[in-house]
């Protein structure tokens, strides 16, 4: 994990730069005050919300393209819950239903589920189709294209 974390503010827009051990002291905006708010969890994305999302969170961002009949996305949900919140602040985890969000399932090209797109300031940086045998396993294959 990184020593620092970068945090838009969701009132006035700015970066802020916080030093990682002080993210759990509720940190505010250096320019308005405002407190500085990040997920703690998983966040659903619908419609033109996913190009905002991708381009306005400064860390790593995963996308989790799924769906509720999908046995494997049952499957691999609370290792990505758990992944959500042990990383919040590094980490912001999106995800989509793509049989409600056909749109941008096209878009991306998403051909089954679970597929994972991880993002780094708006670029992305690596894709996952498929399942991951388990926990450890979408761990390393997320520290892996960090790494790069």
């Amino acid at each position: 994990m990184p020593g620092s974390i970068i945090l838009r503010c969701s009132s006035c827009r700015t970066l802020n730069r916080l030093p990682a051990n002080k993210l759990w002291d509720r940190p505010v905006c250096g320019k308005c005050g405002k407190h500085l708010e990040f997920p703690k969890g998983p966040v659903t994305a619908a419609g033109p919300d996913i190009d905002r999302e991708i381009n306005d969170w400064p860390m790593a961002l995963l996308v989790e393209f799924r769906a509720a009949w999908c046995g494997h996305c049952r499957r691999i949900e609370p290792a990505v819950a758990d992944l959500a919140e042990r990383r919040a602040g590094f980490l912001k985890v999106i995800q989509v239903d793509i049989d409600s969000e056909r749109d941008i399932s096209n878009r991306f090209s998403i051909k089954g589920t679970p597929t994972f797109l991880l993002y780094r300031g708006g670029r992305m940086l690596s894709r996952l189709d498929g399942s991951p045998r388990d926990r450890r396993a979408l761990e390393n294959w997320l520290d892996q294209a960090l790494d790069k």
